[in-house]
């Protein structure tokens, strides 16, 4: 087992992997992001600013200033204000989040300590989802823990393998 943050197999204690989690606002963002856009909610908001887009092509040259103004924004809601609402959200939760949160996964299941803090899940209480640049651990419906593939590096595929067959 490597230390400090590294993945590593095979340690002398048992454990076959073992995480620090290293969360930052830009991967809360891109977790945020892709769950809106992959919801009916995402494609409300791309249909939306394809209406508004039509819309400011069709009555720009006749509109008046607050109209022109209220378009805009309209047209800037979802491609722009929307993604940086939600990274201001996230620059809170990355701050909030503790810092020096281990992961360790053996047979048995999930270990988490956090500073003197210790929880342990079976994996029967755990599912682990790919995503493009993380692997997102549930422990429960609505909670989980991210592990971004610079937290992963070359343990990503095995341990996703490893995690998959332990919780089918």
């Amino acid at each position: 087992m490597q230390a400090d943050g590294a993945a590593g197999q095979g340690a002398a204690s048992g454990t076959a992997y073992r995480f620090q989690c290293d969360v930052r606002a830009l991967d809360f963002w891109k977790l945020t992001m892709r769950q809106t856009y992959r919801s009916l909610a995402g494609i409300c908001n791309i249909v939306f600013t394809a209406a508004m887009i039509a819309l400011a092509v069709r009555f720009w040259n006749t509109a008046g200033d607050l109209f022109q103004v209220l378009i805009l924004f309209a047209c800037l809601l979802f491609p722009v204000i929307q993604p940086i609402a939600v990274y201001l959200r996230a620059k809170g939760q990355a701050a909030a989040m503790p810092q020096g949160v281990v992961l360790e996964f053996d047979e048995k299941g999930l270990h988490v300590t956090v500073g003197e803090q210790h929880e342990d899940l079976p994996w029967r209480q755990v599912r682990v989802r790919r995503q493009s640049d993380m692997l997102v651990v549930f422990s429960d419906a609505r909670h989980g823990y991210l592990l971004t593939n610079r937290v992963l590096g070359k343990e990503k595929e095995p341990f996703f393998a490893y995690a998959k067959e332990h919780t089918c």
